[in-house]
């Protein structure tokens, strides 16, 4: 009898700490999800913008300030001062900085939520990469725009499929 008790209570503790370290992941996910959200949007608008001033220094030589530029570098380079300047690169880093942290604290995460882990891994890892592209432009506008559109897309896609797998876990509610 004792040895039954003991076990019926052995399982109860571990079932109870089983869904407490679920739910302390569920917590650092939804952390950690809105600082992805906040970085992905850091980037996108960076990016954006810095397309939208080549192509304005293409098309009609001007600067992000309106002064006439003859090369689009001119341009690029006066939009990467400016950044600097007003502290939009040090946000968008730091912005970054609080997803990586933030995801750092999912490591180890309980069995029932690895594939959760895996996957938000996976978006972190493409928003990362996206943050790199508005950082460091390369390639022609073009080829940027297009590169920065494709990340963003696909990014996109991902974020989209994660919620409506782990709505639950996000306690997003449909509207």
């Amino acid at each position: 009898m004792k040895k039954v008790l003991l076990f019926l209570l052995t399982s109860c503790l571990l079932f109870f700490a089983s869904c407490s370290k679920e739910k302390q992941f569920d917590e650092k996910l939804r952390v950690a999800y809105q600082e992805m959200s906040n970085s992905l949007t850091s980037s996108t608008i960076h990016c954006a913008y810095t397309t939208l001033t080549w192509k304005t220094a293409i098309y009609e030589n001007k600067t992000p300030s309106g002064r006439y530029c003859s090369n689009f570098n001119e341009a690029l380079d006066e939009l990467s001062d400016g950044y600097k300047k007003s502290g939009i690169l040090d946000s968008l880093y730091f912005s970054m900085k609080r997803m990586q942290n933030a995801t750092s604290k999912l490591s180890n995460p309980p069995s029932s939520r690895k594939e959760c882990f895996d996957d938000f891994v996976e978006i972190v890892s493409d928003v990362s990469s996206l943050y790199r592209m508005a950082i460091d432009i390369s390639g022609s506008c073009a080829t940027y725009e297009d590169k920065t559109f494709e990340a963003e897309e696909s990014i996109s896609k991902k974020i989209e499929l994660f919620k409506i797998k782990y709505a639950e876990i996000l306690k997003i509610k449909e509207e």
